[in-house]
């Protein structure tokens, strides 16, 4: 039965490439979600915390193709609160240009983006998401919401999809300040209030804060849980079949504030438990033990063998940077606030010493033995401070590999090249 499902996912991800458009997509989402499908497609997968992931995000995308409530694009670093409290739906044009890859969908639109006179050196997740809107296969916007903070690329594509579908009026920057400053927490939570009331006058409603208040306090529990799950895999080497935290992006930011987020994460808790004790009770004998990997930045979304080749060389990813919980518990009764201090708590923001704490702090809490940084083709905020980082690691006796590929188009990639590296630097590892 499982072959048999595992083929069938396969036929649809041709299909798919067959018929590239967003009314087949709309369609295939509505029968991929019902509920008979939904439970035979998932188990097709291998543990609970895999069949969640795919199943809510794919809940996720489908709601935000049904047009039964307005959609609005988001960037990656926004506090995604803010969607589920004003009750519109949130579709994060990066993260799908990801998802894309893993379908085999980026050569197509990236080859629209380049008609188009998109720059070659602009990062890939957005060269592939504008490709994907001028090929009209995203839904479309009611709202486009966008931050400054980390990535430059996003401001400026994000703008051009409100040119693109004639909704300039409805796009929306939130400008986060340099530094962390109480001055700079007011600038901030002004902008979301003033964001929250406009959002909210256009759709002809009153802005409630109960509904703040309760995606506050759904995000703080999945925080908790969030936070369980990390603490375990302090310790944890023996995930479950297939598992890669770097999958994780969507609902880590993209589900923050929702029920589904809170579900996730509680499952992933009680999953990752039960690995542990089983590993704890396989290793009361011989204890094999692997070089202890931390990943900074993200994967490449297309078919690889890093991860395989890790294994093959003694090495495991054991935690990634993109799962390091960076803000403080927020507080229901100030929305505003709490969303502007998450934010403004983002070790991307400010100087590159923000980032190299959080990764400092990462490296002595799994205790790890060495780091990948991914190099993302485009990505002037990772690129540029790979070496620093680099150093600022070998000072403290870790090894880092900087890994220069592309996380979307494959063609910008040379796998025999990055197989190479990788096993020389799991050498250099082993070594010690």
């Amino acid at each position: 039965m499982g072959s048999v499902l595992q083929n069938l996912k396969e036929q649809t991800k041709v299909k798919l490439r067959e018929n590239l458009n967003q009314k087949y997509i709309t369609r295939l989402l509505n029968i991929i979600v019902s509920k008979p499908v939904v439970l035979a497609y998932a188990n097709t997968f291998s543990s609970k915390s895999d069949k969640y992931l795919n199943v809510f995000s794919l809940k996720q995308i489908k709601n935000a193709y049904s047009s039964h409530s307005p959609t609005a694009y988001g960037s990656l670093f926004l506090p995604y609160e803010l969607f589920y409290s004003l009750g519109i739906l949130p579709f994060l044009p990066e993260v799908i240009a990801g998802y894309s890859a893993g379908l085999g969908l980026a050569d197509k639109t990236l080859k629209k983006a380049s008609s188009n006179w998109y720059s070659q050196d602009l990062c890939t997740f957005h060269r592939s998401a504008s490709g994907a809107v001028e090929l009209d296969l995203f839904p479309k916007p009611t709202f486009i919401i966008c931050t400054s903070l980390a990535c430059d690329a996003a401001q400026k594509s994000f703008y051009l999809y409100a040119k693109n579908y004639g909704i300039e009026d409805n796009f929306y920057l939130l400008d986060v300040p340099y530094s962390h400053t109480p001055e700079s927490v007011s600038y901030l939570s002004k902008q979301i209030k003033n964001l929250s009331m406009d959002i909210c006058k256009k759709l002809g409603k009153k802005l409630d804060i109960n509904k703040f208040k309760e995606a506050i306090e759904l995000s703080n529990e999945f925080r908790e849980w969030a936070i369980k799950v990390n603490d375990l895999r302090k310790t944890l080497v023996n995930y479950p079949l297939n598992y890669n935290g770097l999958n994780f992006i969507l609902p880590f930011h993209g589900l923050a504030g929702s029920k589904d987020g809170v579900t996730l994460y509680k499952e992933m808790y009680k999953e990752f438990s039960r690995c542990l004790k089983k590993q704890k009770a396989e290793n009361s004998g011989t204890k094999k033990t692997y070089k202890r990997i931390l990943w900074l930045h993200l994967k490449p979304y297309y078919k690889n063998e890093i991860f395989q080749t890790l294994e093959e060389e003694n090495c495991k990813v054991v935690f990634e940077e993109i799962n390091y919980v960076y803000w403080d518990k927020l507080d229901p009764d100030r929305p505003f606030y709490s969303m502007a201090q998450k934010m403004l708590s983002h070790y991307l923001r400010g100087g590159l010493e923000n980032r190299i704490d959080a990764i400092l702090n990462m490296a002595k809490d799994y205790k790890i033995d060495g780091a990948i940084l991914l190099s993302h083709w485009g990505c002037r905020q990772s690129n540029g401070g790979a070496r620093i980082i680099k150093d600022s690691l070998n000072q403290y006796n870790i090894p880092t590999l900087v890994l220069d590929t592309d996380c979307v188009d494959q063609n910008n990639s040379s796998k025999g090249q990055i197989k190479t590296r990788i096993q020389s630097f799991t050498e250099i590892l082993n070594s010690k």
